[in-house]
C-alpha cells in the first residue's frame, strides 16, 4: 500500500505540478493565452480546438462594448482589457462570463455604409494594442469595467467581500452621467416580490418603510431595508432594473423616484470616465493604471 501512495504521489507531481512551475517560472505562454473562446456558432470550446484570438474574433466584442465614436485611446483601453479578459478564461483562472461580439455580418447590418470607417477604428485599436495584457504579481487580472462611476469607483470588497489589490477605490469626477426612475409603489412591491415573497408593506406609504442601511466609500448602496426584508444594493438594482445601485428615493404621490448616479456596477475601469480622460490627453496605458492599481502591461510575442 505504501508503494503504491508513493508512486500516485510521483504520478501527480509530474501531472499537476511540474508543468505549473514550467508555465510560471517561464512566463505565460501567448500561443496558449490568445484563443478564442467561443467557436463560429457561439459556443464554448476546449482544449486543443481553441483557436489563436484573430481580429475579427476582438473587433466584434470591442464593437459590442464600446462605441465606435469613443476616442481612439478609450478603445484602445477596451482592446487591452478584453484581451486580459479573455486570457484568465483560457488560463482556466475565471469559468464564466464568456465574451460574444458581432460577427462580420452583424456589422456590416448594423453599420452599413459606415461599416469599412467603423471596423478600421476598432481594427486600429487592436493593432496598435497588439497582444498587450494588463497584469498583477505575475497573472492576467480580473478586468472589470462599468458604463459609468458614479463619480467614484468601488473598491472589489464592496461587492465580493474580497479585497483585490488592484480593485481599489479611485475619484472618477470626469463621470457626471445620472438618471431619475420612476415607479408606481405598487410595481416596486412586485418586483421586489418576484425574489422575496414574504415582503410584507403598506404600498400607500411605503417611502417610509424604505431605508437604507449602508452605503460604500463611493456612495453606492451596499444594503437597504423595505418592509421586512433587507437586500444588497445590487439585488435592488437588478430588481427594479436601476442603472446602478449608486441612488436616493424620493416619494411623489403613488411614485417612488430614484435618483440614480452611474452606469453599471461601478468596479475597475470607468469606459466613460476612460473617454472622458482620453479627451484630456491622456493615453490608454496612462489610463489603465489610473483605473488598476499597481498593474503592469505587457507585451507578450508568440515563441516559436
Amino acid at each position: 500500500m505504501k508503494e503504491y501512495l508513493k508512486s500516485a504521489a510521483i504520478i501527480g507531481l509530474c501531472l499537476f505540478l511540474i508543468p505549473m512551475i514550467i508555465v510560471y517560472a517561464s512566463g505565460y505562454d501567448t500561443g496558449k493565452l490568445l484563443k478564442t473562446i467561443e467557436d463560429a456558432n457561439g459556443e464554448e470550446t476546449h482544449g486543443a480546438s481553441l483557436d489563436i484570438i484573430n481580429e475579427e474574433t476582438l473587433i466584434g466584442i470591442l464593437a459590442k462594448e464600446i462605441p465606435y465614436t469613443y476616442e481612439e485611446e478609450a478603445i484602445k483601453v477596451q482592446a487591452v482589457v478584453t484581451r486580459t479578459y479573455m486570457a484568465r478564461r483560457i488560463l482556466g483562472i475565471q469559468s464564466k462570463g464568456a465574451l460574444k461580439g458581432y460577427s462580420v455580418e452583424e456589422m456590416k447590418a448594423i453599420w452599413q455604409d459606415d461599416y469599412d470607417k467603423n471596423y478600421a477604428i476598432y481594427k486600429a485599436a487592436v493593432e496598435s494594442t497588439y497582444y498587450e495584457m494588463i497584469f498583477y504579481d505575475n497573472q492576467p487580472i480580473e478586468a472589470l469595467y462599468h458604463s459609468a462611476s458614479a463619480g467614484k469607483t468601488r473598491n472589489a470588497a464592496s461587492i465580493y467581500n474580497k479585497d483585490i489589490p488592484y480593485l481599489q477605490s479611485v475619484d472618477s469626477k470626469v463621470d457626471h452621467i445620472s438618471k431619475q426612475v420612476r415607479l408606481t409603489k405598487g410595481k416596486t412591491t412586485e418586483l421586489i416580490k418576484t425574489k422575496y415573497p414574504e415582503l410584507i408593506v403598506d404600498i400607500g406609504t411605503l417611502e417610509n418603510q424604505i431605508q437604507i442601511i449602508e452605503k460604500d466609500e463611493a456612495d453606492y448602496v451596499k444594503s437597504i431595508q423595505v418592509g421586512n426584508v433587507t437586500l444588497k444594493g445590487e439585488e435592488i438594482k437588478e430588481l427594479l432594473d436601476l442603472p446602478s445601485s449608486c441612488f436616493k428615493v424620493y416619494a411623489s404621490e403613488d411614485e417612488l423616484i430614484f435618483d440614480v448616479r452611474g452606469i453599471g456596477q461601478g468596479i475597475g475601469l470607468s469606459q466613460n470616465g476612460a473617454n472622458e480622460l482620453a479627451k484630456q490627453g491622456m493615453n490608454y496605458k496612462d489610463i489603465i493604471k489610473y483605473y488598476y492599481t499597481d498593474v503592469m502591461i505587457e507585451k507578450y510575442e508568440i515563441q516559436n
